[in-house]
């Protein structure tokens, strides 16, 4: 129980050592099954730049590493390293190159597309601007015209008011210019009347009077 216990803690002491590392530039590095020059061999050559798994490391220069494949042996710490070799970099870094190539030309056609927006907007801001000044100018000259058409109702206004105090004046006048003539014909009604009632009363005093005349004489 206690050999169980002890080989799964040095079953996980391995496994929370484990990292990755690469067979160094340049290489083909056989795989054995035992950390010796002369043990098996698993793998003839693994090429340079292979990624592995680091499982552990003895005192003696070799190095326990599995493959992605699923081979498991060792092989010369010498040439491993942590870093990808520089041809693997070389090529990660032409893939990454390609790649912010093509972000670089998207982004180009994307900025062309966008000045043309840019252009058009710009385009239709200038047509505004010039549309919004001629309103204003219309705005302008339609104020100036309420203006003067407000001085005109103001002026209509006051002419209404004074027209309507003249044909008050002409009714006083027509009623006045009535009255007067109504009085002038009264009048001349009382001057036929006297003139009627004085008519009246020689014709009873004149034969009275000649009557008188001829007694008088014969007196």
């Amino acid at each position: 129980m206690r050999i169980l216990i002890a080989a799964v803690l040095g079953l996980l002491t391995i496994t929370a050592q484990a990292e990755t590392t690469y067979v160094s530039d340049e290489y083909r590095v056989p795989l054995r099954s035992s950390p010796c020059p002369r043990c098996s061999i698993l793998h003839k050559g693994i090429k340079s730049g292979t990624a592995m798994t680091l499982v552990e490391t003895n005192g003696e220069g070799w190095s326990h590493v599995t493959t992605r494949s699923g081979l498991d042996g060792w092989m010369p710490s010498q040439y491993l390293q942590k870093e990808p070799t520089a041809r693997n970099q070389l090529e990660s870094l032409k893939i990454r190159t390609a790649a912010a190539e093509g972000q670089a030309s998207e982004l180009k056609e994307q900025l062309s597309v966008l000045q043309e927006e840019n252009s058009q907007l710009s385009s239709q801001l200038e047509s505004l601007q010039t549309n919004n000044q001629d309103i204003s100018s219309e705005l302008q000259s339609i104020k100036k015209v309420s203006s003067n058409a407000i001085s005109i109702s103001q002026q209509n206004k006051e002419l209404l008011e004074r027209n309507g105090m003249l044909q008050s004046e002409i009714d006083v006048l027509k009623a006045s210019n009535e009255r007067l003539i109504n009085n002038e014909r009264n009048t001349w009604f009382l001057y036929g009347a006297l003139a009627v009632v004085m008519g009246s009363l020689l014709t009873l005093l004149l034969p009275k009077l000649k009557k008188r005349k001829r007694f008088s004489e014969w007196a």
